[in-house]
């Protein structure tokens, strides 16, 4: 049988396309390397919600501080943090959602910090005690308006049950909680006196504590009157665990 000079060109020409396509099948793909700019770019977009958020989250502490949070409005913080108020909704979905965020903040830089760092320091029972009030004054110095929102909040939450009085009353058990612990291992150690309840003890300290934070917020924030302060708490925590003037 004669094969036509075209025919045998055919089957030449669709033989070495199946093998063409065979090795284009056996070679992997080469994968277009990410450029540095397309790289830098996806880091900003990954940290622009967070960038964001925090600065919603600080507008409405400064805001809260001076206005109260049932006179703020959303608009307020929005226009405050440089966001239109859609924004605001889109990263917290609710004005109680936000105050639950800016709750979070303060509490991590202020109760946290405190106790992560008498932990880590140790020292004697009276020393932590020490270092306690320490941070705190520390704290408030740094984040006068921190101290105002949980002062405004605890009086505008008083006898409700939402998830903001719920929340704050966490805080406060977490310094509760570690007065407590110390108080009990001052009285372990024979360095506190064991006459009164812890319970009772932690108690009075949070309160001298309270107090005098906010007598010093009263004072436009003073740093004489707060130096005066903190040495006054001092000497009233000390003199509360051992029963003697310091």
């Amino acid at each position: 049988m004669r094969v036509s000079k075209s025919a045998a060109r055919a089957v030449v020409s669709v033989s070495a396309g199946n093998g063409a396509a065979a090795v284009r099948r056996g070679r992997p793909r080469s994968v277009p390397a990410k450029s540095p700019a397309r790289g830098a770019r996806a880091a900003k977009d990954a940290a622009a919600p967070v960038h964001s958020t925090e600065r919603i989250v600080e507008a409405a502490v400064q805001l809260f501080a001076t206005r109260g949070y049932a006179s703020s409005t959303l608009e307020e913080v929005a226009a405050k943090a440089g966001f239109t108020k859609g924004a605001v909704y889109y990263y917290f979905k609710s004005k109680e959602r936000l105050l639950l965020d800016v709750l979070s903040a303060i509490e991590q830089r202020s109760i946290d910090a405190t106790i992560e760092a008498v932990r880590r320091d140790g020292g004697t029972p009276s020393a932590q005690l020490v270092n306690f009030v320490r941070h705190q004054t520390r704290w408030a110095a740094r984040h006068p308006k921190d101290l105002a929102v949980v002062v405004l909040l605890s009086m505008e939450t008083a006898n409700t049950k939402s998830k903001v009085r719920t929340r704050m009353l966490g805080m406060y058990a977490k310094i509760s909680g570690l007065l407590e612990e110390i108080i009990d291992a001052g009285k372990r150690s024979g360095e506190f006196c064991t006459d009164q309840e812890t319970k009772d003890t932690a108690l009075y300290l949070q309160a001298v504590h309270d107090g005098n934070m906010m007598i010093w917020y009263r004072s436009g924030t003073d740093p004489d009157i707060g130096r005066k302060l903190t040495r006054a708490t001092f000497s009233g925590f000390l003199h509360a665990v051992k029963g003697v003037a310091e």
